[in-house]
């Protein structure tokens, strides 16, 4: 029996996540009597940016009698972490509308300190503290407990008390198992529902390097008119999946986890939106990232869309195209498709650093993306547009470089 998962933001110092799960592993197996070898916890060490989950992730998820949650203001902003939670919030809440119990199955965990800002609103009305964790960890946080050394009885004081928690949640509620799913890629994230979806002006903000992706592809009922080959298609332009299989999920979701990954503020956007995003990018130092179906070239509508623009698409724009190596019909199609899109995209069609086309796997968007994202921070830096307020009056006088010690001649 899995007595807890363990969910934490992937790459938070990895290392010593992985040595709180095996201490803690360890308490929990001396507080419910069991054997030193007992597998008593999961936490993930494989699953990879955008990858299918693996299906051990999956069961374990489904199987976990409690949920922790290692919280930090990363944690809150990774879609990976928001459907774990998901998933293990969905098991709870059927379980506690039929009990009416408060299980108390889902642990959110203070992994560094994170203020109230920071922290996501469906973690706040969960308790994370109690007296019996003790006043070192509800204000340094588990990472601290374990990184110094005059707090070690702290910390083993804290994974004693925790893992007597756990027990005894477990076996005071008998939290049934789901059915176990071969991915859970399709669940929302509770921190993320809208995460890749388009919503207009609501999803500006002014900060710099913001970068907003936008799909220029179509959805399958259009796309059905020009190609035969439809199964990266779906019902909205926003679920186009061109490295489907392997890549299951749709590039935007894709695109989204790699760009978290690097630290990227991103919005979403359909091709409808690019202009009014492409003016907004331009007065605020931020990025334009097109993800572009090499078939749209195939509708006049979308190369008007895309070059009526003018000078709104000033701020530093990025295009990725993919040329699947497992999709044979584009394969076919490409010496004419890649003109089209040279075509479409003129000048920016030669810039090395912001265009890349034939992009053949997941695998290498995944690599080309964050040089892409480097390499328009880069330009953002060289040819953006410093703004600064300048407060109280302002002089009109000619600067003096005698010094003001000197009298005027």
């Amino acid at each position: 029996m899995l007595y807890f998962f363990l969910s934490y933001a992937r790459g938070e110092e990895d290392e010593l996540v992985q040595r709180f799960f095996q201490d803690l592993s360890k308490e929990v197996r001396l507080r419910a009597g069991l054997p030193g070898d007992a597998v008593v916890g999961f936490v993930d060490r494989s699953i990879q940016v955008g990858e299918r989950w693996p299906r051990q992730l999956s069961e374990a998820l489904s199987s976990c009698r409690s949920f922790l949650a290692l919280m930090s203001p990363r944690y809150f902003k990774s879609p990976s972490c928001g459907q774990e939670w998901q998933a293990f919030a969905d098991r709870t809440h059927r379980y506690e509308s039929v009990t009416k119990a408060d299980s108390s199955l889902l642990k959110p965990l203070m992994w560094v300190p994170t203020v109230p800002s920071k922290m996501h609103p469906v973690a706040e009305p969960i308790q994370y503290f109690s007296d019996a964790l003790g006043d070192t960890y509800r204000q340094l946080g588990i990472r601290q407990l374990m990184r110094l050394q005059r707090l070690r009885d702290d910390y083993r004081a804290f994974t004693f008390e925790l893992a007597e928690q756990i027990v005894n949640s477990v076996e005071t509620h008998r939290l049934a198992e789901s059915v176990a799913a071969a991915d859970f890629a399709t669940l929302p994230s509770a921190f993320h529902r809208n995460l890749w979806e388009s919503d207009g002006d609501s999803s500006l903000d002014d900060r710099p390097f913001t970068t907003h992706i936008v799909v220029v592809a179509l959805p399958r009922v259009d796309m059905g008119t020009v190609r035969t080959a439809l199964d990266v298609y779906g019902d909205r332009a926003i679920d186009w999946a061109p490295y489907r299989p392997p890549l299951l999920s749709p590039l935007v979701e894709y695109a989204c986890r790699i760009a978290e990954t690097h630290s990227v503020n991103v919005r979403v956007a359909s091709l409808d939106e690019l202009s009014i995003r492409a003016a907004h990018a331009h007065r605020h130092n931020q990025i334009i990232v097109l993800l572009v179906d090499a078939w749209v070239t195939r509708f006049d509508e979308i190369q008007r869309a895309l070059t009526s623009g003018g000078n709104d698409r000033v701020p530093i724009t990025a295009v990725l195209i993919p040329k699947s190596r497992d999709d044979p019909e584009t394969r076919q199609q490409w010496p004419d498709l890649s003109m089209a899109c040279r075509g479409m995209f003129g000048k920016l069609a030669n810039d090395d650093e912001l265009y890349r086309s034939a992009i053949p796997t997941h695998v290498a968007f995944g690599q080309a993306l964050p040089d892409v994202l480097e390499a328009a921070r880069n330009r953002v830096h060289s040819v953006g547009t410093v703004k600064r307020v300048l407060e109280g009056p302002v002089s009109t006088e000619h600067a003096r470089v005698d010094g003001p010690w000197m009298n005027p001649s």
